[in-house]
């Protein structure tokens, strides 16, 4: 896709920042090491709280460093547990928090199913779950929360930005490739919906020429999909992510195709993703702000500490299916606005 066509179509406080396994490893991480102005733990603010991670790709290890940073930010000692995509081990790093008198929880969900059991581990902990959302949203409430961004709308604004494209090339019939993330979580289903829905709900007959499931990672999207290229006819990509979109454009450049010649669409607006986008090998993405996220679930943790509105100061959007659904807003990327998204 020509790049024309593109441009046309448009701290107060330290975190503790050990990174503890439910096996007792610990380990603190360069990158995250804290500003040396930090005050010491004694000094901390009154709340302390843990962040359970499900695992790491390339838009969660943003996302982590971001937790740090706004529990600096917000004055909040937090501990980091990893529970490696294991839900047991989940639980598990859960119930040590508990027992290790952590008054709040971030969780970032291994899979959507897995929320009932978490909040009944955290006890008397208040519990936000922070960029996966759970499937049933009856079970949050007072003490349970959920902070992601509208992971439908993310999908819409790809649609939206495709049907632009095809109807500026004068085509009704659009033959896709969809690069699914991970199965079992409610934003793969969601992101995929919102986009073919929006390029229906525009008039465009759809037919589906691949589907490569891809786990959210670049390296498996780069394999699957160069499996699929020789013979295979498509006019776009559609991607849960960027790093899978970033991967299929490492493998249609292996097979010799300029990966600008088709519109490819993804979802994080990462470093990388903004990258691809000013070589007009992306044709656009949607900003999922990470320090958003990370500091709307630490503010809904705040809150529900101090009995108060969960949304209060956390810049989010209330979910019209549950006020404990915060949605921090999402953001269109393409060639026009990439340098101004931070």
């Amino acid at each position: 896709m020509k790049k024309h066509i593109i441009a046309a179509l448009t701290g107060a406080a330290l975190v503790l920042s050990l990174l503890t396994g439910c096996q007792g490893s610990t380990s603190v991480p360069s990158e995250q090491t804290p500003p040396a102005e930090a005050k010491k733990p004694e000094e901390f603010g009154v709340y302390d709280m843990a962040y359970v991670l499900s695992t790491r790709d390339e838009y969660l290890e943003v996302l982590e460093k971001c937790v740090l940073e706004s529990a600096y930010d917000n004055c909040i000692t937090m501990e980091e547990y990893y529970a490696g995509e294991d839900s047991e081990k989940m639980i598990s790093c859960i119930e040590k928090a508990r027992e290790a008198g952590k008054q709040a929880v971030l969780i970032n969900l291994i899979a959507s199913e897995d929320a009932p059991a978490c909040i009944k581990a955290a006890g008397d902990m208040k519990v936000v779950f922070i960029n996966r959302l759970p499937d049933d949203f009856s079970i949050l409430g007072e003490n349970a929360a959920a902070v992601s961004s509208n992971e439908y709308a993310a999908g819409v604004y790809q649609g939206q930005f495709l049907a632009e494209y095809f109807k500026y090339m004068g085509k009704d019939t659009v033959s896709y490739v969809l690069l699914r993330g991970t199965e079992g979580l409610v934003h793969t289903d969601l992101r995929t919906d919102g986009a073919l829905d929006a390029l229906e709900a525009a008039g465009f007959t759809l037919e589906q020429a691949a589907v490569v499931h891809a786990n959210y990672d670049r390296l498996t999207a780069r394999d699957a999909f160069a499996d699929l290229i020789p013979g295979l006819e498509f006019d776009c990509i559609i991607s849960n992510n960027d790093a899978m979109a970033l991967g299929a454009i490492a493998s249609l450049e292996d097979a010799g195709i300029d990966p600008s010649s088709i519109p490819i669409v993804g979802i994080d607006a990462t470093e990388d993703g903004k990258k691809a986008i000013r070589k007009g090998e992306m044709a656009m993405t949607v900003f999922q702000s990470a320090y958003g996220q990370a500091n709307a679930s630490i503010i809904a943790a705040i809150n529900m500490l101090e009995n108060v509105n969960v949304a209060e100061g956390t810049e989010c959007d209330i979910s019209s299916e549950s006020k404990y659904v915060l949605y921090y807003p999402y953001v269109p990327v393409t060639i026009d606005n990439v340098d101004s998204i931070e």
